[in-house]
C-alpha cells in the first residue's frame, strides 16, 4: 500500500470507535528521518562560585551573572582533564558549546482488528468485536479486508463473515537532542 492509501484508510478506519476496539495485535514502528535543523549556542563565563551542585557563573560579554544547577557526575574538560564541578574554583574560564538537533521522526502504528460482519450496505460495515460491541466505519473501494485468509472489498461482505482489517496510523513527530561540551581553563 502506498502511504497516500495508508493515511486514507488509517483515517478512514479511525472512525468512532477503532481506537477505542480491540485489538488482537499492535506494533509501533518508529522512523528518523534527516535533522532538519541543528543549532550551535555558545556560552561563555568565568566561575563566580560554586556550592554542591549550583555553579555561578559572570557571563562574557555581558557581564551578567548566571545561576546553574549543574547535574551530578556532569564532566567539564579544565585544561585539558576531566574535571567535575567540586573541582572548579573561582577564575576558573568556561565555554559552552550547546548543540541542539531537530530531527523529523514518523510514529507508525499498526492495529489489526478482529470482528464478525454485523451489517453491511454500500461502504459501510458496522462489526461486532470480541468484546461483543458493534461499531461502524465508512471503507473506502480500494481497502480489503481478510476473510478466511483471502482479501474481500467491503461490497464482497456479508452477515456474519469473520473478517480481520489492519489500521495503519502515520502520526509526524519531532525529536530534539540537546549535547553540550564544556571546556576551559583554570584561573591563571
Amino acid at each position: 500500500m502506498t502511504t497516500r492509501v495508508m493515511m486514507t484508510v488509517a483515517a478512514v478506519l479511525c472512525t468512532a470507535g477503532f481506537a477505542a476496539a480491540q485489538t488482537s495485535a499492535s506494533k509501533t514502528e518508529k522512523t528518523s528521518g534527516t535533522s532538519s535543523f541543528e543549532q550551535t549556542v555558545r556560552l561563555t563565563g568565568e566561575v563566580v562560585y560554586v556550592q554542591g551542585n549550583w555553579l555561578v557563573a559572570q557571563m562574557k560579554p555581558s557581564g551578567n551573572y548566571e545561576l546553574f544547577n549543574v547535574q551530578p557526575g556532569r564532566e567539564f574538560q579544565i585544561d585539558g582533564q576531566k574535571k567535575l564541578i567540586s573541582d572548579l574554583k573561582p577564575g576558573t574560564s568556561l565555554t559552552a558549546m550547546i548543540i541542539t538537533k531537530t530531527t523529523p521522526v514518523t510514529v507508525r502504528t499498526t492495529a489489526t482488528l478482529m470482528g464478525t460482519v454485523w451489517w453491511v450496505r454500500g461502504n459501510w460495515v458496522i462489526l461486532t468485536l470480541p468484546n461483543g460491541e458493534n461499531k461502524e466505519y465508512k471503507v473506502p473501494d480500494s481497502y480489503r479486508f481478510m476473510v478466511e485468509g483471502k482479501p474481500a472489498s467491503v461490497q464482497d461482505l456479508r452477515q456474519g463473515m469473520k473478517v480481520s482489517a489492519t489500521k495503519i496510523v502515520e502520526e509526524p513527530q519531532t525529536e530534539i537532542s540537546t549535547q553540550t561540551v564544556i571546556t576551559g581553563s583554570s584561573p591563571k
